[in-house]
This record gives structure tokens, sequence and C-alpha cells, in this order.
């Protein structure tokens, strides 16, 4: 049987759920799924303002989900824990099969009109 969650986890889950409600951050993540990027980077990777993606990697540093290593006058970003894309995989798995029901009911509305 699962454990129910006290508020604190539940605040915790709904925090990290936010974070990852903003799709600059996810375009950020996706980005760096295979190698540690600077700055100007992700930016060009990204066609995001530089202003915004500072802004947004300091959120992600700061949740814990980016590490940051200096090399000469750039930063480099990294992922800090690559289990964010099992939960990635996770949800894509849910959006693609709602998108898939759904198409199914289309078509077997579009074939009843036949």
């Amino acid at each position: 049987m699962a454990t129910l969650l006290n508020q604190n986890q539940l605040q915790a889950v709904a925090k990290l759920f936010d974070l990852l409600a903003e799709p600059t951050r996810l375009d950020i993540l996706q980005n760096l799924k295979q190698m540690a990027l600077s700055v100007g980077q992700i930016v060009q990777a990204t066609h995001a303002k530089q202003s915004n993606i500072s802004k947004q990697l300091g959120i992600l540093h700061d949740s814990g989900l980016l590490k940051r290593e200096r090399q000469g006058n750039q930063i480099f970003y990294s992922i800090a824990d690559p289990m964010i894309f099992e939960l990635c995989n996770l949800v894509c798995g849910k959006l693609r099969k709602d998108a898939e029901s759904q198409l199914a009911l289309i078509r077997s509305l579009g074939k009843q009109k036949l």
C-alpha cells in the first residue's frame, strides 16, 4: 500500500511541478540532456533572450536541477539529477496516450458518419 505524503512533501512535489511548468525551463533542460552548455550556447539553442535564459538558469540551479562550472570567463551548465528526464518521459507518455485516445475517438466518429 502506498504511503500518503505529508503536507511538506506535497508542497515539495507541487514546487517541482511548478518549476517544470515554464516552457523555457523545459527547453533548457532538453538542450542540456546530452552535454553541458555555456550560457551563450543555451541562448543560441533556445532562441530566447539572454536575460530570460540567465534568469531561468538561476531558478533551475537554485532548485538543484542544474549544476554549473566556471571555465575561464564562461559558465557551463549541466543536469544535476538525470531523474528529471524520467519524470518528463512519464508526462510525455501520458500526453501521447491521451492524444492516441482522442485520435481513436475522432476516427470512430468519422466512420459512424460514413
